[in-house]
């Protein structure tokens, strides 16, 4: 068995096994890491989407937003990035009719059945400059590439002959319309093709007659999972990838920000801690749609970057680069034993001293002494720190008992300190020394700050929100019982389109508990009114459907502030906020798929002291020492079979 296969039956004993991130300092042994890049795009937009252009015309748009991927990816590759991935709908725009895109179309060949290298075979498929260009791009600057755009496919589809087309009626065009992700060898041969599953409002394309679980293998970090924007709220593909040991994520999105639930770093986030993965999430910049919010995430640690519009400014891209630790085990595992193959024969040779007498003495560096020690370049190193928010760090090291500790490297090892939230902009530049700063720009101040030197060193910080400072709050709230009593004065709010059944807190500590129908959410929670204010808080919970702007299953238990002084206020959206509240969140769920979620004042996105889950469904989200006020904290259950 392999250890990919094991890993997808630890990330479904995850959802179900008791689970602890919580913050140990300890410093771990270095594991193997590489350095990745998202771009938030200003895309250049078609004035008039639902006019029809000539394919000149569509080509000189989409050359315009091209040459700037052509300038960000130069800049990732001066800065050591080894993929960069950029947003949905990026290159041609957004609000098309199902004919107006036409001239945006090109036939992109399925890989799985089609070796092809744009850039050296031009020739081989005609009207395909985009897929050229973006290939050309990737091999001059020795990158795996990502980006999105549309795709045009005969109906039936002949470029997968294994599918059924049967089974699915063509559309009244005779043509599949698809909404794509490409992905792009550093040497320019397109290497997958992914087809969107979930779309949003996107009628000048069609949901693929069967569903895509696309994977692509890198040498340098192993095997990604692909899938786009609104697909991450849904079971397919995104949990099947889970259950395929997939641990890697590559997330092109044009997500437009919904407060105080469903933000775009917010989710990113929650996805990334909820699953235990690594998510390369690249957003769209485009203000009047409140679209921005992109990020590098992993269990350990995180950039990202949320833009903030003021009159006069202009709105800009944003490049993030970091260095993150490798989570695939197969290839961890893989480069384990070639190091250790090397260490026994190569450098592990006993080495022979013959003296006078003809002696020949023979020392060796074998196996155990010499197992690889995560060392990358010359020195190799690559140390990892972040996410731990005041003490927040994933551990989920697959052992041979399949224990889930987080580790990663030769021992497993992935420790991370860092995601200071009231700090959670990463900074990198990669000098002659090497070094890499990439910028963050998370929230008003938030900085990460990540320097990769000559020997491969990444230092990460941010998303702490402060050091956990004050009393710990009480061990433990009271014991659910299977008919909590909920909290007097409870009362219904929308919140995102639902109903959600709201508690408001009272005093500056205290204890509530909140029920909608089977969930009951439990609060312990102490708060620091700063400067006198007389911001109203509450405590809101949900089982039902979400039906506005899509269909799907909820679970929710979530800590907000109201944006007034009145109850109707709470549920609505806020960004700012002055209360620093230390809290102990709680709930008891019929689902084992919880995404947790804090999100600070300013778009800072903080990591959770503590996140707990049991055998029976209770989750468990605790944190104290927040260095900005509290707008939401959030545990986000998705119940997929009742979609």
């Amino acid at each position: 068995m392999s250890l990919r296969v094991l890993l997808a039956v630890v990330v479904a004993v995850l959802y179900l096994s008791p689970v602890m991130l919580s913050g140990d300092r300890t410093e771990g042994t270095p594991g193997p890491s590489y350095v990745a890049a998202v771009y938030e795009h200003k895309v250049i937009l078609n004035p008039e989407p639902h006019v029809p252009l000539s394919r000149a015309a569509a080509l000189e748009h989409m050359m315009r937003n091209l040459k700037v991927y052509e300038e960000q990816a130069a800049r990732a590759a001066e800065q050591g990035a080894q993929i960069i991935v950029f947003p949905e709908d990026g290159i041609h725009g957004f609000n098309f009719s199902r004919l107006s895109i036409s001239g945006y179309l090109e036939t992109i060949p399925d890989p799985l059945t089609e070796d092809w290298n744009p850039c050296t075979q031009p020739d081989r498929h005609n009207q395909t400059e985009v897929l050229q260009s973006l290939s050309c791009m990737a091999r001059r600057h020795q990158l795996y590439l990502v980006a999105n755009m549309p795709d045009l496919q005969p109906c039936p589809l002949t470029s997968q002959p294994h599918l059924d087309p049967s089974q699915t009626p063509c559309p009244p065009d005779g043509r599949w319309q698809f909404n794509t992700d490409v992905v792009f060898r550093s040497d320019g041969s397109l290497a997958a093709r992914y087809h969107k599953q979930n779309l949003f409002f996107e009628k000048e394309f069609d949901t693929p007659p069967r569903l895509e679980v696309v994977t692509f293998d890198t040498p340098f970090a192993g095997r990604f999972g692909v899938f786009t924007c609104f697909d991450i709220l849904f079971h397919d593909p995104t949990v099947r990838l889970l259950e395929k040991g997939i641990r890697q994520m590559i997330f092109p999105t044009a997500w437009m920000n919904l407060l105080p639930l469903l933000t775009a770093v917010q989710i990113q986030r929650a996805v990334s801690l909820g699953a235990n993965v690594t998510l390369l999430a690249a957003n769209l910049r485009h203000d009047s749609k409140a679209m921005t919010g992109s990020g590098i995430f992993t269990p350990s640690t995180s950039i990202y970057h949320h833009a903030f519009h003021h009159p006069g400014e202009p709105e800009e891209g944003k490049l993030l680069v970091l260095r993150i630790p490798v989570l695939d085990s197969d290839w961890l595992a893989t480069q384990k034993q070639a190091k250790r193959q090397g260490e026994t024969g190569g450098q592990g040779e006993a080495k022979r001293q013959i003296g006078e007498e003809g002696e020949a003495k023979g020392q060796g560096e074998i196996g155990g002494e010499g197992e690889a020690k995560g060392q990358i370049g010359e020195e190799g190193e690559a140390k990892g720190q972040g996410e731990t928010g005041g003490q927040g760090e994933a551990k989920g090291q697959i052992g041979e008992e399949g224990e889930a500790k987080g580790q990663i490297g030769e021992e497993g090892e992935a420790k991370g300190q860092g995601e200071t939230g009231g700090q959670g902009e990463a900074k990198g530049q990669i000098g002659e020394e090497g070094e890499a700063k990439g910028q963050g720009e998370t929230g008003r101040e938030g900085e990460a700050k990540g320097q990769i030197g000559e020997e491969g060193e990444a230092k990460g910080q941010g998303e702490t929100g402060g050091e956990g400072e004050g009393e710990p709050l009480s061990a433990s709230l009271p014991i659910l019982s299977p008919n909590p009593s909920p909290s007097p004065s409870h009362f219904i709010s929308s919140m995102m389109c639902d109903p959600f059944s709201f508690v408001l807190l009272h005093g500056s500590e205290g204890q509530l508990t909140v029920c909608d129908g089977p969930l009951c959410c439990h609060l312990q929670y102490r708060r620091s009114p700063q400067g006198g204010n007389t911001e109203l808080y509450a405590l809101g919970a949900f089982a039902g459907n979400h039906t506005a702007d899509g269909h799907f299953a909820l679970q929710v238990c979530a800590l907000v502030r109201c944006s007034g002084s009145e109850v109707s206020s709470c549920g609505k959206g806020v960004e700012e906020a002055e209360s620093r509240v230390d809290f102990r969140l709680e709930g008891k769920f019929g689902t084992r798929y919880v995404y947790p979620s804090l999100l600070g004042s300013g778009m800072v996105v903080d990591g959770p002291d503590r996140i707990e889950k049991t055998k029976d469904g209770r989750v468990t989200m605790e944190h104290s020492g927040m260095s900005v006020g509290l707008v939401t904290a959030c545990l986000y259950g998705r119940v997929y079979d009742q979609d």
